[in-house]
């Protein structure tokens, strides 16, 4: 083959490189290959598809047949380094990438890519440096100056980071960089204003259909609370009995703001502020004809909304009590006299649902029959009544095996059935990626390998309403999901939301944790978040688990810190010592009776979680039936005792890495669970979302798989 030959086809393979071809590229790098072994740009071309391919050692083979032929050219260096990186060879990466600098010192990429590998190794010092030096080559990239603010946030750096995230996103035009790790950077932000750039992004996010918006709602109340008009109102409602004023321009604008009717629609309010405003316009709603129809439906409706989200948490007077059943004597007759339209009829309809669930109003099947307009109204009767009876429906439909014997395991079906838990509304979502991929990205010291299937087969063990179960799903492109719970509410809650995000690879079972063990199946992992602390002996859940899981499987469990709960068995020893029944009235008065504690009181730092925001979290905090707390060093010792390898911790937050990283310079952090004791010791609410731990079931050689 003529050197003429040979370039006419490298310039065809580049073109179908280029176009995403490739098999076709990769067929033709390899007949040049076999013509002359010596064509270098074939082989670092050759080693780029096998990276693409995951086929990690073939590429790693064909680009070091690319330097020992052309040593001197820094994309092969590189190659060679992004290749390492996907190996874990840290050092082998760097080493490359260093070398692409020293032959080529304005070299971007290279730039980018070794703090790309500083930043993975939590060296976030030199990420940053390594960040700023490819943002100084190549001003213009987006990506570069969002991980640049990714790293900025882990040295507590949030006004650079501010700043590095507004110049990536003023340069993303199209909106494909992720603002969830701004938005979270954002928390940590006390501003006294917003500039207009960030109330459009902020909006934007919220109105996006991907994100866990309760998760983020504190920066948008936040982006709320400085503005005029919410100054306004929410100083008002601090000032006791005095009413809204009807005339009030702040209180037009804050009824009309698209923010807030978003944030009240699909997340959960959770700010003491925020609750008293809430709480009083609702009042004055209740009792005050000329503001409920100098209201907007749409804000009449979103409050309505908020208020089903929460199950009714909001403290509610005698006289609204009162006032909220006249309000449904008369809907009702209304109803009965098939008088539907009226704009009146559906503000009170509205106002009705700030209090009560609309499918215990006689005569609401009128109304969904023929949902009526506005669509505002409409959706309100879906989410408040068409949605329950699905529920109800699709109960009867999911597969019951075995009996439910445990006392223990019976007492918590129980209140899992009064109060399905979590109450979600929306799931953080990205497109599906690969298996080996997902598991590069979430699971600590994960090596992906060969072995690992493309169609994974996940066991979910208490999956409640199945948020996680529907991450996993959607998460993990070819995953298939058995998710099995205790509680049927729960499980047709779960059902409903994943039809309605069109997760089909899902089967909801009810089934006890302890009665899984007479399963056949072996599973590719087997996730258990947040359930096992809730058995009679958490080790014999464990036990269960752990035979589930394929050789060279993983296990994921979730378990609660027995330092971060120390709040929380605080008020359950108030709640024992008064024998409060968990019903929704004596939750509704034990959460007045903390807020009137005052900041002093060590109650407080339980106003400052989600799960005081709504009835069924409030409960699972603090009126559950029963509950087991760890130490870290615990759950490791468990864990190993079952044959499991370790692996590390996972979900960690990215101020507790970056005091970490403070603490223990140098020191491997994912695994380092001695040095992460010590931290929680002194930071005792570092792990107050459980600590997540991760194992993987050793294969045993001549073993079958």
């Amino acid at each position: 083959m003529s050197s003429e030959e040979i370039e006419q086809l490298l310039d065809d393979a580049l073109r179908l490189l280029q176009a995403g071809a490739f098999a076709e590229a990769e067929q033709i790098y390899r007949q040049i290959l076999a013509a002359d072994p010596d064509t270098a740009d074939a082989w670092n071309n050759l080693a780029l598809i096998c990276y693409q391919d995951g086929r990690l050692g073939e590429a790693a083979e064909a680009v070091e047949r690319a330097l020992l032929l052309r040593p001197q050219l820094p994309p092969y260096w590189l190659m060679r380094g992004n290749i390492a990186l996907a190996q874990h060879r840290g050092d082998d990466a760097q080493e490359s990438f260093t070398r692409a600098i020293e032959l080529a010192p304005d070299f971007a990429e290279a730039h980018y890519r070794r703090a790309l590998g500083y930043h993975r190794a939590h060296r976030i010092d030199e990420a940053v440096a390594g960040y700023r030096e490819a943002a100084r080559c190549a001003p213009e990239v987006a990506e570069i100056h969002f991980q640049l603010a990714e790293a900025l946030t882990l040295r507590f750096s949030f006004d650079d980071a501010m700043r590095a995230y507004q110049r990536a996103f003023t340069l993303d035009a199209g909106g494909e960089l992720d603002r969830r790790g701004c938005i979270d950077c954002m928390r940590h932000l006390q501003f006294e204003s917003l500039p207009e750039f960030w109330r459009a992004e902020i909006t934007r996010f919220f109105a996006r259909t991907d994100v866990d918006k309760t998760r983020y709602v504190g920066v948008g109340l936040q982006a709320l609370a400085v503005r005029r008009e919410f100054r306004v109102v929410l100083l008002a409602a601090r000032q006791g009995d005095a009413r809204f004023e009807r005339g009030s321009v702040a209180l037009r604008d804050v009824m009309r703001d698209e923010l807030f009717m978003l944030l009240m629609r699909d997340a959960l309010i959770a700010d003491p502020e925020f609750e008293i405003l809430l709480t009083r316009l609702r009042a004055d709603l209740s009792r005050d004809d000329a503001l409920r129809a100098q209201a907007p439906l749409e804000f009449l409706c979103a409050l309505a909304v908020q208020c089903f989200n929460n199950e009714y948490v909001f403290a509610e007077s005698a006289a609204e009590n009162a006032q909220a059943a006249a309000l449904q004597r008369a809907v009702e007759a209304q109803l009965q006299a098939g008088r539907v339209a009226p704009d009146s009829m559906a503000r009170s309809v509205a106002v009705l649902a700030m209090y009560r669930p609309l499918n215990g109003v006689a005569g609401i099947e009128l109304l969904t029959a023929q949902p009526p307009n506005p669509s505002t109204l409409a959706q309100l009767l879906k989410l408040t009544v068409t949605n329950l009876a699905t529920e109800r429906a699709l109960r009867q439909e999911i597969r019951v095996i075995g009996e439910i014997s445990d006392e223990v395991s019976r007492e918590v079906r129980g209140m899992y059935e009064e109060n399905p838990y979590p109450r979600w509304f929306t799931v953080d979502r990205w497109p599906p990626i690969p298996f080996a991929e997902w598991l590069e990205r979430e699971v600590p010291m994960s090596e992906a390998s060969g072995g690992v299937t493309a169609a994974p087969r996940i066991l979910v063990a208490g999956c409640g309403t199945g948020q996680d179960a529907i991450w996993l799903a959607t998460d993990i492109a070819g995953a298939s999901v058995l998710a099995v719970d205790l509680s049927l509410a729960s499980l047709a809650y779960a059902q409903r939301m994943a039809n309605e995000l069109g997760a089909r690879n899902i089967e909801f079972c009810h089934r006890d944790i302890l009665g899984l063990g007479s399963l056949a199946e072996r599973f590719d992992l087997v996730y258990a978040n947040g359930v096992l602390h809730h058995l009679r002996e958490p080790a014999a859940g464990l036990r269960v688990l752990s035979t589930l899981v394929r050789p060279g499987g993983l296990l994921k469990v979730g378990l609660y810190s027995e330092r971060a709960r120390a709040s929380a068995n605080a008020a359950r020893e108030i709640v024992r010592a008064r024998q409060s029944a968990p019903t929704a009235t004596a939750i509704r008065e034990f959460r007045q009776q903390l807020y009137a504690a005052g900041q002093a009181s060590p109650l407080q730092r339980l106003v400052s979680r989600v799960d005081f925001y709504s009835t069924s979290m409030c409960r699972d905090m603090i009126f559950h039936v029963h509950e087991h707390q760890f130490r870290l060093p615990q759950v490791v010792a468990m864990l190993r005792e079952r044959g499991l390898t370790v692996l590390g911790l996972s979900d960690l937050p990215r101020n507790a890495v970056a005091e970490y990283c403070r603490m223990f310079p140098g020191a491997e952090v994912t695994a380092g669970f001695e040095n992460w004791d010590a931290l929680e010791a002194q930071n005792p609410e570092t792990f107050i979302n459980l600590y997540q731990v991760w194992s993987r079931r050793p294969v045993v050689e001549g073993a079958p798989p």
